[in-house]
């Protein structure tokens, strides 16, 4: 049985409490306000699959018992991931090759990213809404994709996202 929760947020940065994190959370604030949205659960991948680096063991810090379930129960979906060698994390996607084709159809998502060049931030945008279109999830606007000196201020970035593409994700919310 899947728990139908308004906003999920997955955030695939394999650092907790990042940049990428701080910007899907203010696209959140912004798409929330517009669609009286009120239900929210955050997902960082770094927090509830173990990572490590270094020769300690990998341990999650914060499991979740079925995060997929949390996934397939939203029905807005923010995906958040920096760039990492011209796409999404290997982390993000290791998270979301679990899902069949289609399997989030009746989601509605929206790519978040944060890229260091502008080809970078387009290939990440692009790669991302490919990926989530295959899964079966409607995204109904282009992907809040950003360079890094945005991401410093990002509930201005998310701002103006939302101003030019709040109301699609609305419509497709509540159409």
């Amino acid at each position: 049985m899947t728990t139908s929760i308004a906003v999920v947020t997955l955030v695939g940065n394999p650092r907790s409490g990042s940049r990428t994190r701080a910007l899907a959370d203010a696209a959140v604030a912004e798409l929330s306000a517009r669609a009286a949205l009120d239900d929210h659960r955050v997902l960082e991948l770094s927090d509830i699959v173990g990572i490590t680096f270094g020769p300690e063991p990998a341990v999650p810090r914060a499991p979740v018992a079925d995060p997929f379930a949390v996934v397939r129960g939203a029905r807005l979906l923010v995906v958040a991931t920096p760039t990492y060698k011209a796409t999404y994390t290997g982390l993000l996607k290791v998270f979301l090759d679990r899902f069949g084709h289609r399997e989030l159809a009746g989601v509605v998502a929206v790519p978040v990213a944060i890229a260091a060049s502008e080809a970078h931030r387009q290939s990440v945008g692009a790669a991302l809404n490919d990926l989530l279109v295959e899964l079966g999830a409607s995204v109904p606007a282009p992907p809040l994709a950003v360079l890094e000196p945005e991401a410093a201020t990002p509930a201005d970035a998310a701002a103006k996202w939302a101003a030019a593409h709040g109301d699609a994700v609305v419509a497709a919310l509540t159409g």
